[in-house]
């Protein structure tokens, strides 16, 4: 009976302490904690990677340096030439673009040109070809014109010249004293003491001078 007793007593502290320890009411919770048979995990924590914006090179583009001289005429092709220069308000007509040729010619010694319909006409449909084109032709229409559609016989004149222009917005005496005076063709033309007779174009921004001598 007495090692009864005692085993029962045994046996009740060994249950009594196995009840102490896995008793979910005696034990104090672990909060948010894994338990993996006697293993304690330390909660898992999730960190999103922190994101940094991709840095966009920026790229500097050097300003593209005008350097041009203003007022001085550049050939850009067989007959043609371009300039630099600042724009008029408004454009000359083709009177004040005579008057300013004049001027011009009598400064230079010149005699002044008369003025010729039949050349005001041909200058006039030039210059509304240039505009429509937007470009010159390098003489080509009115070479073509000379000589391919009897264009002496049709003007009346035995002697025909030709200046044209394209892109300028110009007053009479700018016209003529910048641009066609800019280059040593043009120019040479324009005072060529040879000529008596002149018609002149104008369309938009583009210009033709016809140049005659020798009125049939």
């Amino acid at each position: 009976m007495k090692i009864f007793l005692i085993i029962a007593i045994i046996i009740g502290v060994i249950k009594g302490y196995f009840i102490k320890i896995v008793n979910p009411e005696i034990i104090t919770p672990i909060i948010k904690n894994e338990v993996v048979g006697n293993l304690v995990l330390e909660p898992t924590i999730t960190i999103n990677p922190t994101i940094r914006p991709t840095k966009i090179p920026v790229v500097k583009v050097a300003p593209t340096i005008d350097t041009e001289p203003w007022g001085v005429a550049k050939q850009i092709g067989e007959h043609t030439y371009t300039m630099k220069i600042n724009q008029d308000p408004a454009m000359g007509s083709p009177k004040e673009i005579l008057d300013a040729l004049n001027e011009y010619r009598r400064r230079n010694g010149v005699a002044v040109l008369m003025w010729d319909e039949k050349l005001a006409n041909y200058a006039q449909f030039r210059a509304v070809y240039f505009n429509n084109n937007k470009s010159l032709d390098e003489h080509k229409g009115f070479i073509d014109f000379l000589n391919n559609e009897d264009g002496f016989n049709k003007l009346s004149f035995t002697s025909l010249g030709e200046n044209s222009s394209f892109g300028y917005k110009l007053t009479g005496v700018h016209l003529i004293e910048w641009i066609y005076a800019g280059d040593e063709p043009h120019n040479k033309n324009q005072l060529n003491k040879d000529w008596a007779y002149v018609g002149i174009g104008v369309q938009g921004s583009a210009t033709c001078l016809i140049f005659g001598t020798g009125k049939m």
